[in-house]
């Protein structure tokens, strides 16, 4: 992969609220010197260049979708349904919650969830593949042609190989690395990755070899952390490793606005007199206006100090004043102290975190401190946030943080889609990516058979191979990887496997079943009959093709008195790619890749055992 020199990449970064998208055309050289292009001509934005469109979609009565994006700003027909905030629905386990909890724009089910992403994933891959053939003239080529890379990041929370399965059935749904032969769409960095990749490519930071760092990625809906140590600060090829898990919390922006929809919702229903002369949305309203939107990012700045803020709701006289409910002239009246309530919940969360983070270096013997800790995303670009952490640590300081600068990376906003690009931009150029080595989140192992031994293999199921005549104990767990450990991003695990074959069986596929386990490394089970495992997946590796002048001719054993009957072995190889987010598998055959005229790896992924947490 790393020698192929696509056409065009795009990095797609779907949030909560908003929706990231940058693209580059890599040159054949200077590849790292290839221009990042945002995309900001979304539809419905007359003369403003969002460098982000707003992650919603807008239905008909009769489930047609209306409209997408900022077009959704103005279909607000009464008969017309809006959804947003749908992304984070995909976690079953997050819609039980909302669920649990009552909140009324929690969907149905994650089927309706995986409608809505595949949806507006659909209208961002049209707007996408129109934008890029307009900037480039690549039209007359034919954009079906061309080698196309899409490249997508996903929440740290999503924990589950589950989640990401919906997640990757709604990509190619939406049209994503399916429309041309050399097209193709992965699921590469969690958002904490991506954004650590960004700062330390594009950060004003100096960073030596042996810093390290933790990367908060405050978004709409989750806030993602990722501790890293600098590998390699040379640019233009600087390299980092993972200390420990990446980790992520539901905290994010739309919380904030949702509080406020509460506190607003709650002043005014104590006056009914006036709830009568408001608009039945007056709230849903005030929170997308303009003036609150600016009020919430700017809070915090000098320029925007102000003991209250007058927000002027839509669709309320200018005349209407209300001295209990604080409106003046057709403005409500929101207290700094009100607003500031919105946030502090949240950076506690994000505190409590970040100590956490700090804690684990101290009982892991890492002694070294962090040297910055660099926020990204929307929550993340707030000056507030950005000094109450600063504050926290300097009146609270951790053994492993006494002397932090707390930052924030230049153009907060987009640093995860541009650290998507840029780290593919460097794999194209390096033998290495930005990221070296991840820590594993969860233990993967492969079911195998291992030869009998009494002393240990008691009260176990034991066969007899009919070619060499030993005992087996079947059902055992081989753990490739274990929760914990530090995996090589560039080192695939390798699996090999000996297969005899009789010269009158033409069958050349074999199943290989995939154990997932989020136990700590200390409780694994050692075969299947032990519990704290589940089933992940059947990898059917087919080697259809091969002749059996290309396995080793054998005889079976003497004990047997088949001496004069002869066998073959098919030794070939099963490469596991354990990504950030995904797992995806490889059949290797006499040392290549192998391919033959069909499908050589077909993996059936366990209900079951996808849904277990990383």
């Amino acid at each position: 992969m790393a020698s192929e020199r696509p056409d065009i990449l795009v990095a797609i970064d779907l949030g909560t609220t908003y929706t990231g998208v940058a693209w580059a055309r890599p040159q054949q050289k200077e590849v790292l010197q290839s221009p990042i292009q945002i995309i900001h001509n979304w539809p419905g934005t007359s003369t403003k260049n969002e460098q982000k469109v707003h992650t919603c979609l807008v239905y008909n009565d009769d489930d047609s979708l209306s409209s997408w994006g900022y077009l959704c700003d103005d279909d607000d027909a009464f008969e017309k349904q809006k959804r947003e905030f749908f992304k984070i629905f995909l976690d079953r386990q997050t819609l039980e919650d909302a669920h649990r909890q009552g909140i009324s724009q929690a969907l149905a089910s994650v089927q309706d969830a995986q409608t809505l992403v595949s949806d507006y994933l659909r209208e961002i891959y049209s707007h996408v593949k129109s934008t890029v053939e307009l900037h480039t003239g690549i039209g007359h080529v034919g954009w079906k042609e061309l080698a196309v890379e899409f490249i997508f990041s996903v929440p740290t929370t999503w924990r589950s190989q589950e989640i990401i399965n919906a997640f990757k059935r709604c990509i190619e749904d939406a049209g994503f690395g399916i429309e041309g032969r050399k097209h193709t769409a992965t699921v590469d960095l969690t958002e904490s990755e991506a954004a650590a990749v960004g700062t330390i490519k594009h950060s004003t930071v100096a960073f030596q070899t042996g810093d390290i760092f933790l990367s908060v990625d405050a978004g709409g809906g989750t806030t993602d952390f990722a501790l890293m140590q600098v590998v390699e600060a040379r640019e233009p090829f600087p390299r980092l490793s993972q200390i420990n898990q990446v980790d992520g919390i539901g905290i994010g922006s739309t919380l904030i606005d949702r509080a406020f929809v509460s506190l607003i919702n709650n002043r005014i229903s104590q006056f009914p007199d006036l709830v009568e002369r408001l608009p039945p949305d007056y709230a849903e309203r005030l929170v997308k206006s303009e003036r609150f939107r600016t009020t919430k990012h700017k809070f915090g700045e000098g320029v925007y100090q102000s003991t209250c803020y007058k927000l002027p709701m839509e669709g309320v006289p200018f005349d209407l004043t209300h001295t209990g409910a604080q409106i003046q002239r057709g403005r409500i009246v929101v207290s700094r102290e009100e607003i500031q309530s919105l946030f502090d919940p949240h950076v506690e969360s994000i505190m409590r975190k970040i100590y956490q983070q700090l804690d684990w270096m101290q009982a892991n013997n890492v002694n070294q401190a962090i040297n910055y800790m660099i926020l990204s995303g929307g929550l993340g670009s707030s000056k507030y946030v950005r000094d109450r952490i600063q504050s926290e640590m300097m009146i609270t300081p951790h053994p492993n943080a006494h002397q932090v600068k707390v930052l924030q990376t230049p153009n907060p906003q987009l640093v995860v889609v541009k650290g998507l690009l840029l780290d593919r931009l460097q794999k194209l150029e390096s033998p290495t990516p930005v990221i070296v080595s991840r820590i594993a989140r969860a233990s993967y192992g492969i079911v195998c058979k291992t030869r009998y031994n009494p002393d240990i293999h008691f009260d176990e199921d034991i066969r007899t191979d009919p070619f060499d005549g030993e005992q087996y104990a079947i059902g055992q767990i081989d753990w490739l990887i274990r929760r914990g450990d530090s995996v090589s991003t560039s080192a695939p695990i390798i699996s090999k496997f000996n297969k005899k074959v009789d010269p009158k069986d033409s069958n050349r596929t074999w199943d290989s079943i995939i154990m997932i386990s989020g136990l700590e490394r200390d409780l694994l089970p050692s075969n299947m009959k032990q519990h704290g495992a589940k089933q992940l997946c059947v990898v059917k590796s087919d080697l259809t093709g091969v002749n059996q002048s290309d396995m080793i001719k054998k005889r079976k054993s003497r004990r047997l008195l088949l001496q004069g009957k002869k066998f073959y072995e098919c030794t070939f190889e099963v490469r596991a790619i354990v990504a950030a987010a995904d797992l995806r598998f490889e059949l290797w055959f006499a040392g290549q890749k192998f391919s033959g005229n069909h499908e050589p790896i077909k993996i059936t992924w366990d209900r079951e055992g996808t849904q277990v947490g990383t």
